[in-house]
């Protein structure tokens, strides 16, 4: 067993993390992940599959080493590996005895210095939560540091037992300014601020633009960042599979399915639109309910996300039509197989803008984004709550937009008296409490 651990953590030997396990992209996660795994408690990186997890894991430990942790006191081990995990469900114990004896040399009660143990896909290991839990009671000097792709298993796992004890960081696919290498620190909410972020970037509007164009296409799934579409959409179709087998089909007792698979595909159509269960299920012609727990299924694997209707009222918000969105639009146009005109720009910005406000929150365990309709059905697409201040933005993708496109923002403002924001294409101004703010500038500020 342990020849294979050995293969996964050639730093021992090398006394370095090889660069081609570091990834090509600066994540804006890094620092504040630096600092998480300095701390006792365990460190948990939860999202989709191939967003970039073991590639951070890979560069904590790469820090660690460059800090001067010695590289034998550092174990990283991925529960991908069928024949791992199988052993780890019987000896993990066992399995972190033979490490520290071992590896580190020294005797488990008396650790000399923290000891560092990634596990990579822990939802995959079963009562992992206990196996962890034993050690964290023993008090000794080890940080556990694990991932996940699967929502429910990992907070399933961590349970009671876990409670306080954990912090979760949501890794999500890359945001625009990690994909452009530009961030702008502003406030979008304050116009002078904004005003003064464009001028900065003036010089640089037309390569932000034409980057934001690719990004729109192909999402921002790191493999996909220097590839071009077609073969871009090849590996994201590869992911939606790799995801419902090995996340899905591999937890759940799922007697068909090719119909989940199916419904994947079908719902690509739908993003940005309230959920009519009933219809899928007569497209797929299976039960309503059934619709409902594979759409959950596919939520808690990362690949969609549901926004609930914006009220003060829980009732009224929990019955009310959800609204479907991917968790990667570059994931939402590969399963389209549709030609990607301006009209389509504009659903996939409402995705992408959508995606980003989730990032804002993603330090909340179960983060919501809301939608809202007036009693006359005008929608508003995204109601956020940040920093306990409400946020109604609107996505209007052009550089042509009167008051009919915005029926939902205005009734919404006046309802709840606060500013509205309206993303567009490439106007930049304020029409009393609405702010008019461009796609590519807004992006490149979260």
């Amino acid at each position: 067993m342990f020849d294979e651990v050995i293969i996964q953590n050639q730093w021992w030997k090398q006394k370095s993390v090889d660069p081609a396990k570091l990834g090509k992209i600066s994540r804006q996660d890094t620092e504040e992940l630096r600092t998480d795994i300095r701390t006792k408690k365990i460190t948990c990186l939860l999202g989709p599959r191939r967003a970039g997890k073991t590639t951070l894991m890979y560069g904590l430990i790469s820090h660690l080493v460059d800090s001067g942790t010695p590289p034998n006191r550092i174990l990283f081990t991925s529960l991908d590996s069928p024949k791992i995990r199988l052993y780890l469900e019987k000896e993990f114990d066992a399995f972190i005895r033979e490490f520290v004896s071992s590896i580190v040399k020294e005797p488990p009660d008396r650790l000399s210095d923290t000891i560092y143990i990634f596990l990579d896909e822990i939802h995959k290991l079963n009562d992992w939560g206990n196996f962890i839990k034993y050690w964290q009671d023993l008090g000794l000097p080890i940080k556990f540091v694990i991932s996940g792709s699967s929502s429910l298993r990992i907070l399933k796992g961590s349970g009671e037992s876990l409670l306080g004890r954990i912090n979760f960081h949501t890794v999500l696919p890359l945001k625009f300014s990690e994909f452009t290498g530009k961030k702008t620190e502003c406030d979008f909410t304050d116009i002078n601020r904004l005003k003064k972020a464009n001028n900065g970037l003036i010089l640089e509007k037309q390569d932000i633009m034409l980057k934001l164009d690719d990004y729109l296409l192909k999402g921002g799934f790191p493999e996909v960042f220097d590839k071009e579409v077609e073969s871009s959409w090849e590996i994201l179709r590869e992911y939606k599979t790799l995801t419902i087998t090995r996340d899905i089909l591999d937890l759940k007792d799922i007697k068909e399915p090719r119909i989940l698979n199916d419904l994947a595909d079908i719902l690509a159509g739908s993003a940005g639109e309230r959920i009519n269960y009933s219809s899928f299920a007569n497209i797929l012609k299976i039960k309503v309910d059934t619709v409902k727990n594979y759409m959950t299924y596919l939520e808690e694997a990362f690949l969609i996300y549901t926004a609930y209707f914006y009220s003060k009222k829980q009732v009224i918000s929990t019955r009310k039509e959800k609204k479907l969105l991917f968790i990667d639009h570059g994931l939402r146009n590969s399963l389209l197989l549709k030609e990607i005109d301006e009209l389509e720009k504009t659903k996939i910005m409402e995705n992408v803008i959508f995606i980003h406000i989730l990032h804002l929150k993603k330090k909340e365990l179960f983060p919501k984004i809301f939608y809202w309709l007036d009693d006359y059905r005008n929608e508003l697409d995204i109601v956020a709550m940040i920093d306990k201040k409400i946020i109604p933005i609107e996505v209007k993708y052009s550089n042509k937009i009167d008051s009919r496109d915005l029926k939902g923002l205005t009734e919404f403002c006046k309802k709840y008296k606060t500013q509205g924001i309206v993303v567009t294409k490439d106007i930049l101004k304020e029409e009393e409490n609405i702010i008019f703010v461009p796609a590519w500038l807004f992006l490149s500020m979260i």
